[in-house]
């Protein structure tokens, strides 16, 4: 599944805070405290929220992806209906 831009921004910046926090994470818990590892899963529950999770802001792009895709059809789709019609 491709990401549009703004998908690809958020995650961007669910990335820029999980792998900090998840490197930290793995040196504490190397250092020998367990809480590290509580750490490494809070990065690696970010990044699956923000790919996963569909917010009340996530709603208007995607009603507006659907409506452009009913109202427009795509060039390839046309050219092949018109070629087996004929």
């Amino acid at each position: 599944m491709k990401l549009g831009f703004f998908e690809s921004l958020t995650m961007v910046g669910a990335l820029a805070v999980a792998i900090p926090m998840v490197y930290a994470g793995g040196s504490i818990y190397l250092a020998g405290n367990p809480i590290g590892l509580f750490f490494v899963a809070l990065g690696v529950v970010m990044v699956l929220a923000e790919r996963f999770i569909t917010t009340p802001f996530d709603v208007p792009s995607i009603v507006a992806k659907k409506t452009v895709g009913r109202l427009m059809t795509d060039p390839e789709e046309t050219e092949t209906d018109t070629a087996e019609s004929k």
